[in-house]
């Protein structure tokens, strides 16, 4: 199987951690797959046009894919990548929904007045990386986060793009500026003859529903799987000793993994958190938040209403390495996500496969993913939030069962799995 894999999310990893999403683990998860899988003969590329970084991605990687494999432009350079990416930063702001006739105009003009003359000096290649011999029959393309370009959308190869979710069209007051539109022009570009991948059978049926004439079989799922540096840790010496450089003590501890955003419903969780605990019967109980930054959460205001003590119970770590992870999460007493919304949820798997009971939305696709090995809670309120984290607080033998029901489900979740799948779908 002639397979052209896009990992432009991965070269992003270069430039900024942030970028190490759900989304970036998804897909270099099923790189990883696929790179050792025989049946597939693997070539990469960068629409995005991120080459330099994508070189050094593979070298940080240690990963050898040799030239006839890398379908990049010819003498890539910085300063290229970087005007071509400006280039379809303008492109991408284009909405076509909104007002049709200026949308014709204003993609008329941006073909004249910068497409074009950006050909001529040298960023023709980056229009189109992948010589015309590659989009026959006998490839296909896989677009893992960003719109099919038109020169592949319009040859005969086989269209694979992965939709992971419709969070920023059915939620757009849980993001900044007008996402909505951009997800909106990718879904509205995918054609008849292109096959639709999605991570959860509640992001197929959002899919479905969102009228834009996909079909029943034209959509396949493909649940995730958590990467293998999620374990247990066993050894109370080294989870005592890897917790000890984040001033942790092992069980001393309420985990939330996500970034800090208002659709992970921080608030709730931290309100949850501060209203629940007796300073006198829990006094070295903390709750800790591990993840990037996003954007909209002003933490002052959840924090006014507490006093010092108490807002010293709550810890934000911010971007963790992937080697102190298994510890952080193994050292929990348990671990809460409470999100609104999620195409599949990541973080909960990761702390099942670490053997910690988990606290959930019982919305969108994580019941799916948690199924009976956990407690849910409605995300909106917050008494039924408190109820949950109190019965996992003080309930050691609730703990103990859901931990081993939450390793035992995990297994049922493998990448190997998901590759299997991903590779169905191609062939079907």
């Amino acid at each position: 199987m002639n397979l052209i894999f896009d990992i432009s999310v991965l070269a992003w990893s270069i430039r900024s951690n942030k970028a190490k999403t759900g989304i970036f683990r998804v897909i270099e998860n099923l790189f990883f797959q696929f790179l050792k899988d025989p049946e597939i003969n693997l070539y990469l590329t960068s629409i995005h046009g991120n080459i330099e970084d994508l070189k050094v991605y593979l070298k940080k990687e240690n990963i050898q894919i040799s030239n006839d494999h890398l379908l990049i432009p010819k003498k890539p350079t910085k300063l290229k990548d970087k005007v071509f990416q400006i280039y379809l930063w303008t492109y991408g702001i284009i909405d076509k929904k909104g007002y049709p006739r200026l949308s014709k105009f204003l993609i008329i003009f941006h073909n004249l007045f910068v497409k074009f003359p950006l050909s001529f000096i040298g960023l023709r290649n980056y229009f189109y990386p992948i010589p015309e011999k590659y989009l026959s029959k006998t490839f296909t393309f896989h677009s893992t986060f960003l719109p099919i370009p038109k020169y592949i959308q319009n040859s005969k190869i086989h269209k694979v793009i992965t939709i992971y979710d419709l969070i920023s069209i059915l939620h757009p007051e849980f993001f900044f500026g007008n996402q909505d539109h951009v997800v909106w022009k990718l879904i509205r570009d995918i054609a008849k003859d292109t096959k639709v991948i999605t991570i959860s059978e509640h992001s197929k049926n959002d899919l479905l529903k969102a009228n834009i004439g996909l079909s029943d079989d034209q959509v396949f799922v493909t649940p995730l799987a958590s990467a293998k540096h999620f374990y247990r840790v066993s050894s109370n010496e080294k989870l005592a000793s890897d917790l000890r450089m984040f001033h942790l003590i092992p069980g001393d501890y309420i985990l939330s993994v996500s970034t800090l955003e208002p659709r992970k419903n921080l608030k709730s969780t931290i309100h949850s958190f501060l209203q629940l605990i007796d300073l006198d019967s829990n006094p070295n109980l903390k709750l800790v938040l591990l993840g990037g930054k996003g954007w909209g959460e002003n933490f002052d205001d959840i924090f006014s209403p507490y006093s010092e003590s108490m807002k010293e119970r709550v810890v934000f770590l911010g971007f963790v390495p992937d080697e102190s992870l298994a510890s952080i999460y193994s050292g929990a007493k348990f671990f809460v996500y409470l999100s609104f919304y999620e195409g599949f949820g990541l973080p909960p798997l990761e702390a099942m496969q670490c053997g910690i009971p988990v606290l959930v939305s019982n919305t969108s696709s994580l019941p799916e993913v948690v199924g009976d090995a956990g407690l849910y809670a409605d995300p909106y309120d917050l008494n039924s939030i408190k109820s949950g984290m109190k019965r996992l607080l003080n309930d050691a033998e609730l703990r103990k069962s859901l931990s081993v029901a939450a390793e035992k489900r995990a297994k049922s979740f493998t990448w190997e799995t998901t590759a299997k799948l991903t590779k169905e779908a191609y062939l079907n």
